[in-house]
């Protein structure tokens, strides 16, 4: 079966709704497999074992949540091969996978979605999408308070139903 990994990162409980919308939307397929896991437990084998990775964050200082970074610090070079004797070089494991990335935001989110995009560019990941930003509303500005609109939440279902849709025809 084909399957759909989603690695998130969320102490304030927005990013973990948009995952929530996601998985809702994803599952309105049936020939694909949706998990998540936390950045902090997240292994080499749920990379590789996915036919689509789903990277979900807070923004932090107009940067990624922490664990996420430590994520990708942990596991970028374990995601690399050295083909160097068979007249290659180093290159990605990972190299074509599809990708989408979500950010819960309290500012523009901007940064959060770059710093995860050069990483990601460093593995030759596929980007199906260019992003979903959602800011919270009613908070003040930078913080972890306030909610997220609707129009997001229903932004990440429906991003769940599209990337599913495409890996369950191959299309990714």
């Amino acid at each position: 079966m084909k399957r759909i990994t989603i690695i998130h990162a969320s102490a304030s409980g927005g990013t973990r709704a948009l995952v929530s919308a996601f998985c809702e939307g994803a599952h309105e397929c049936d020939d694909v497999l949706t998990l998540t896991r936390s950045a902090d437990v997240c292994t080499r084998e749920d990379l590789l074992a996915s036919d689509a990775l789903i990277f979900a964050s807070p923004e932090n200082f107009g940067y990624m949540a922490g664990s996420l970074k430590a994520m990708f610090d942990r596991l970028f070079y374990a995601c690399m091969a050295d083909t160097t004797a068979l007249g290659g070089g180093v290159d990605s494991v990972l190299a074509g996978r599809a990708y989408a990335v979500m950010i819960c935001a309290g500012n523009d989110g901007s940064g959060a979605l770059n710093s995860i995009e050069r990483i990601v560019t460093g593995w030759r990941m596929k980007r199906m999408h260019p992003g979903l930003i959602a800011r919270r509303v009613g908070g003040e500005a930078g913080s972890s308070k306030g909610e997220l609109r609707s129009a997001d939440l229903a932004a990440a279902q429906e991003l769940g139903a599209a990337v599913a849709n495409a890996v369950a025809m191959g299309a990714v």
